[in-house]
């Protein structure tokens, strides 16, 4: 193409802007990173946030809350005086699986790249 007056037309994907609109259920991509890892969040009208994904090694449904001062009770017990199991048992009390609230030990047993996909969720509401 050496001394040619051609033009190469490049497509590109289209950018998009952050946050993105709502679908009809009223989720939304907050971010960039988000929108990579497929994590939906949603605002209610008392400005309540969820963030959902399907977990990328169980396919299971995830919806991790924000929490409320008093839930700090519910961590506590979870942790049983073990302050290295702080995040999970935040992660455990913040966080319903295919609808169902779910027990420490079921966190505990996760793979990893679940866990860490719902720490960035539990992260990202609660701190």
């Amino acid at each position: 193409m050496e001394n040619s007056t051609e033009t190469k037309i490049v497509d590109h994907a289209p950018v998009l802007a952050y946050p993105t609109t709502t679908d009809a259920d009223g989720f939304f991509f907050a971010d960039e990173a988000d929108a990579e890892m497929k994590i939906y969040t949603k605002v209610y009208d008392n400005g309540n946030k969820i963030k959902k994904t399907t977990l990328p090694t169980s396919g299971k449904i995830a919806v991790v809350r924000e929490l409320i001062a008093k839930e700090t009770k519910d961590v506590a017990r979870f942790m049983d005086k073990d302050a290295e199991r702080y995040q999970m048992a935040g992660v455990a009390v913040a966080t319903t699986l295919d609808g169902s609230r779910v027990a420490f030990e079921v966190i505990e047993m996760l793979k990893w790249k679940d866990y860490q996909r719902l720490l960035a969720m539990h992260t990202d509401l609660n701190f």
